[in-house]
């Protein structure tokens, strides 16, 4: 019992005097909500409710069961609060609440006293670049530079995911090239500004880069590329990154190869999409959707739903993109009685409210001329 209590200890960075007490190792391997008040009671009876590390991972537990209210319940009341109380429950705001919250508790710190740390940057500014909201991104952008953080590779991978977001490449480029030190993460994030884009030559000219400053790019490179090859219908570039997955051993990885099938299949060559196919010793409903449609979409019509068949027989469970490749192909043949049977299936699989699914049946029962269904 006390080697499990040092490891929790260790792994937790709570002091070992405070995992004695049986509530605290049932806090740590607490799972729900329902649980932790279960547990605050016994917290309070061993009169740990006061300790600032219990504090903490309370405030931390309720944030990541997604109960901001409670976290702050928790929060509002504690006299002394220490810094790390703070940067919990803003990093909760920023994993499970809106960009003005997060903002707002960002500028409660500072009237606090608070110094920021590196991570309440980068929450930010992730929060910022997912809702594409440049304003306030260069707002913290400033706040990061004046904190001096201005050199930190964390930091300044958020500022180029920011412009990224915000369709500004160019400006992107700008602050990646200027960084003092670039890790994997930063060159994937710059590649794949360029890649969502549109700009596949020049996201393969910083894959190349990239490996003549010495970093090798991994399966998340590789994931970001592919479907900018597709976008552009070059499997020219396809075709070099497959080369370089295959020297890589990156094949057998179910992402990678799913990627492949799918570049193959946007790109016309649906021959050497099913060749990948057939050879992953795994497939996902990824996979079996890209290769579904990949058939549909280029003509071949009886093998898409040829493979749509061996997928249900296989017990995978089809997604609203399963069901809209299947019926593509069902409106390519006028096939009326398995566009029928998938019919019945989007309701067994409550797909009946999906726009997309229903306007794929119209465009089937259209094609088969049988608007009274």
């Amino acid at each position: 019992a006390s080697c499990k209590v040092h490891t929790l200890s260790q792994r937790t960075h709570i002091p070992t005097h405070v995992y004695k007490h049986p509530s605290a190792i049932l806090l740590e391997l607490c799972t729900s909500i329902k649980e932790l008040h279960q547990i605050i009671p016994l917290i309070i009876k061993n009169g740990l409710y006061n300790e600032h590390l219990f504090q903490t991972k309370l405030v931390s537990l309720f944030c990541n069961f997604g109960s901001l209210r409670e976290a702050a319940r928790v929060f509002d009341p504690i006299e002394d609060k220490v810094d790390p109380l703070y940067h919990t429950m803003l990093k909760g705001y920023a994993q499970h609440s809106s960009l003005d919250d997060a903002l707002s508790f960002f500028c409660r710190m500072k009237r606090d006293s608070v110094l920021p740390v590196i991570y309440n940057f980068t929450y930010l500014l992730k929060l910022c670049a997912d809702h594409s909201d440049l304003k306030r991104g260069k707002e913290i952008h400033g706040q990061l530079i004046v904190n001096g953080y201005a050199s930190n590779v964390f930091a300044m991978t958020g500022v180029v995911n920011l412009y990224a977001k915000c369709r500004l490449v160019d400006e992107a480029y700008k602050m990646f090239d200027r960084m003092p030190t670039k890790d994997l993460v930063s060159w994937n994030t710059i590649i794949a500004a360029y890649a969502q884009n549109g700009f596949a030559e020049r996201a393969l000219e910083l894959i190349l880069r990239m490996q003549e400053e010495g970093q090798r790019p991994d399966s998340v490179t590789i994931v970001t590329i592919l479907p900018a090859c597709a976008n552009i219908g070059s499997v020219r570039i396809g075709k070099s990154i497959n080369g370089y997955v295959i020297r890589a051993g990156f094949e057998p990885l179910v992402n990678v190869s799913t990627a492949l099938v799918d570049m193959y299949s946007k790109c016309g060559s649906v021959g050497t999409a099913r060749l990948i196919f057939d050879k992953m010793n795994f497939r996902n409903v990824v996979s079996w959707n890209s290769m579904i449609d990949g058939y549909a979409q280029n003509g071949n019509s009886e093998e898409a739903l040829m493979l749509f068949r061996k997928m249900l027989d296989e017990g995978l469970k089809p997604t609203n993109v399963t069901i809209m490749g299947a019926l593509h192909a069902c409106a390519n043949l006028g096939d009326l009685v398995q566009g029928q049977f998938i019919h019945k299936l989007v309701y067994q699989l409550k797909l009946s409210s999906d726009a997309s699914v229903m306007n794929s049946l119209i465009s089937l029962y259209n094609k088969c001329k049988r608007v009274d269904i």
